[in-house]
């Protein structure tokens, strides 16, 4: 096989060697260019990312401190004022009924004595 001036196969493999090394450097080329921009991409969608979450999610951080603090009161407020008097009052009749069923055995036992 003929081809102009190459016709040995010592030839032919040397064409084949230069056409790889041009190759293979265009294409080392190219991915030093690819990753170039990937990474001027990534860096720039990175720091889109940190401004959405900081306008974004600090507001609303911040929206969750305030109910966390409300509900807190709320919970304060409620415990102050309508469960600690229903807990006493459950407490007065649970220690009374208790009382009344000592002083009950305590009677009945005077009177199988007497």
């Amino acid at each position: 096989m003929e081809l102009g001036y190459i016709d040995t196969p010592e030839e032919w493999r040397d064409l084949f060697i230069m056409m790889f090394m041009v190759a293979g450097t265009l294409l080392f080329l190219l991915g030093i260019i690819l990753a170039l921009v990937s990474g001027f991409l990534g860096v720039n969608i990175l720091n889109r990312v940190r401004g959405i979450l900081k306008h974004n999610v600090q507001p609303a951080a911040q929206n969750v401190k305030e109910t966390t603090e409300n509900v807190k009161g709320t919970v304060a407020f409620v415990s102050d004022n309508a469960i600690k008097p229903v807990v006493k009052a459950y407490g007065v009749a649970a220690g009374a009924r208790r009382f009344v069923g000592v002083a009950a055995k305590v009677a009945g036992r005077g009177k199988k004595e007497q």
